[in-house]
């Protein structure tokens, strides 16, 4: 995902993806029927006798400047709603009301923002305590419910996570994730600067330098529980080893490559993601960076799915992004194929891949093809995929599928017209059939597709077919420390009959452990969207 002209830009000689932008966030539902109420149960998991559970849901309250949101809380003895109880309310940030008895077990109160941002808000009664944060952000389109982060202890941890993907029915939750500060990426110029080298940085002469621990400190877990499996070869000595060896004469003395993972976690019954398995390529030192899942869900357990990953040692005509698929068993490891390293630059260069994925049957690779969305009919047959220019179009474009099957057939590429790609740089597709949502800017914006509708002659180039920007979720791109900056990566789950909106927000990271640098965290969220 990119924002505010940074990008994604690929290492130099690899096919290593890294994020130059940030993201976003979204949240929660009506207080009835969130998916992620969130229960507990017992005081730290033990059971007691009689048994309390908790529940949580946050309702956003529309009006000027940043919403207010009211909290409903339902306490459970025995599975019953009860009333009578005393329920104390924790929340650092904002104004607050009082505890209110709302009947029927329900306890309401009503927290008012003073900015955007993160606003924790922990509840207890009887010993039980509950956590669920709030995502505050400066716009919402009509109808869009109270956004949360992404609740329990798997998905959101130190680190960042980035490249949000939920499947369809809402049960497999996927992130992109790197054990690093974010910020490092564009940082590195500034911290390791050497005007000796063109692009600006000397990583073998950087540690101790101020800053330099935003470079090389590993930050979240890269171990089980919570990332079993991560590269072994990626932290060495507790620091980050990125390719000290790959030094080019003039261009880098060393290369900063951030090793980063795709995980997925499955959906429990309290509407927390756990039970992490990851898919990735055999590679330990994690320079190959595959990004953007897609999933098209064969009801079966199994589904097939398109990423976004450059093959330098085999490229499809130029040095960028490609799509390639395959199919995996969701909630197993999945191994996108295996890499070696050869001797040169000091054992930092890949000897060979031998992936398992195949590139889709494109007429052409030429450009970067970033982000897929896989689009398909009612039948489950894929008849376009959606995709992203991150590098130097900063716009979106579609593959139509006109003859034969997924992956190989035909396949024609379209523009869609300036109502689609403005002048705003576009990224992380998603169409729906008779909508495209999508970032723009620091946004999250949709476009009604309507291909019958007056004198649209159908076809995903005519501007005819288009209906007006609607924007979901903004962002103003703060700076302050605690704020957001913007929301990106959309993607859409239906669960029951509400639909349900994921994506990737981008904090400010309060405290800042580096002077003059703005320390930006990325981590997933949701939200209820008509």
């Amino acid at each position: 995902m990119r924002l505010n002209g940074w990008k994604r830009e690929r290492a130099v000689g690899f096919c290593h993806t890294v994020l130059w932008g940030v993201a976003a966030v979204i949240g929660c539902s009506s207080p009835a029927s969130s998916p992620d109420a969130g229960i507990v149960d017992g005081p730290e998991g033990v059971d007691a006798a009689p048994r309390t559970a908790l529940e949580m849901t946050m309702t956003r309250m529309p009006g000027n400047g940043v919403d207010p949101f009211v909290v409903t809380v339902t306490v459970l003895v025995d599975g019953v709603p009860t009333a009578g109880k005393t329920v104390s309310a924790t929340v650092p940030r904002g104004a607050t009301t009082a505890v209110t008895d709302a009947g029927g077990g329900s306890y309401q109160f009503t927290v008012t923002p003073s900015a955007t941002g993160v606003h924790p808000v922990s509840v207890a009664v009887d010993g039980v305590t509950l956590t669920r944060k709030a995502i505050v952000l400066d716009t919402y389109g009509t109808g869009v419910g109270q956004p949360m982060a992404v609740p329990g202890d798997f998905v959101n941890t130190p680190g960042y996570e980035d490249g949000i993907t939920i499947t369809p029915d809402g049960q497999y939750l996927f992130v992109q994730y790197g054990p690093l500060y974010f910020s490092s990426i564009p940082g590195v110029r500034t911290i390791c600067a050497d005007a000796a080298y063109e692009i600006g940085y000397n990583l073998n002469d950087c540690a101790g330098r101020p800053n330099s621990g935003l470079v090389f400190d590993p930050i979240g877990p890269f171990g089980a529980p919570e990332r079993p499996g991560f590269h072994a070869g990626a932290i060495v000595g507790g620091r980050l080893r990125h390719l000290p060896g790959f030094v080019i004469s003039g261009v880098a003395n060393g290369l900063l490559a951030p090793p980063t993972m795709l995980y997925g976690f499955k959906r429990q019954s309290d509407g927390t993601f756990a039970e992490p398995f990851h898919v990735a390529f055999d590679d330990p030192k994690g320079i190959n960076g595959p990004f953007g899942l897609s999933f098209v869900l064969d009801g079966a357990g199994r589904a097939t799915f398109a990423v976004a990953w450059n093959n330098f040692l085999n490229n499809l005509g130029d040095d960028d992004a490609d799509i390639y698929t395959g199919t995996l068993t969701l909630g197993e490891d999945t191994s996108l194929g295996t890499v070696t390293y050869g001797p040169a630059f000091g054992g930092d260069s890949s000897g060979s891949i031998v992936p398992t994925i195949q590139p889709v049957g494109f007429p052409s690779h030429a450009g970067q093809q970033g982000n897929p969305h896989l689009a398909a009919n009612s039948s489950g047959e894929i008849t376009s995929i959606w995709v992203d220019d991150e590098i130097t179009a900063h716009d979106v474009a579609v593959y139509r599928l006109t003859a034969g099957t997924f992956p190989s057939g035909t396949w024609l590429r379209e523009e869609p017209p300036p109502i689609i790609s403005t002048a705003e740089e576009e990224d992380q597709p998603f169409f729906t059939g008779t909508e495209l949502i999508l970032s723009r800017g620091a946004n999250i914006v949709a476009h009604a597709y309507t291909p019958t509708a007056g004198a649209c002659a159908g076809g995903f180039s005519n501007a005819a077919c288009w209906g007006a920007e609607q924007v979901l979720l903004g962002g103003n791109g703060h700076t302050g420390v605690g704020e957001l900056f913007g929301v990106g990566e959309p993607t859409i789950a239906t669960i029951g009959s509400k639909r349900y909106l994921y994506f990737v927000y981008v904090e400010v990271r309060d405290p800042q452990r580096f002077p003059g640098i703005v320390d930006y965290n990325l981590d997933a969220g949701f939200v209820e969207i008509p």
